[in-house]
């Protein structure tokens, strides 16, 4: 038996199908993050930090809009992130 080896384009190819047939079996996907100006517009959003309003904005990709709206809230009234994320799934949910 005689051994052949791929070529380069051969080897790109069997790549490029197989992370295809990856992408097709496992789709990612991800939420975009509320904008910082939009968490200040949240009510008593424009007294918090530009600190925790950037950890919001990327806690913000994995939450809906009503929980980001309470976490504002009881962040506002000064609270800990920890306890108003708490907070916010008990009354909001996810």
């Amino acid at each position: 038996m005689v051994y052949y080896p791929r070529s380069k384009k051969v080897i790109a190819k069997e790549n490029a199908k197989e992370k295809a047939r990856k992408a097709k079996a496992e789709p990612l996907i991800r939420k975009m993050p509320i904008s910082i100006t939009l968490l200040k517009k949240m009510d008593g959003g424009d007294k918090l930090g530009e600190r925790i309003l950037s950890k919001l904005r990327g806690h913000s990709m994995h939450h809906s809009l009503k929980h980001m709206k309470q976490m504002v809230k009881d962040l506002s009234k000064g609270g800990s992130f920890s306890k108003a994320h708490k907070d916010a799934n008990k009354n909001v949910g996810v």
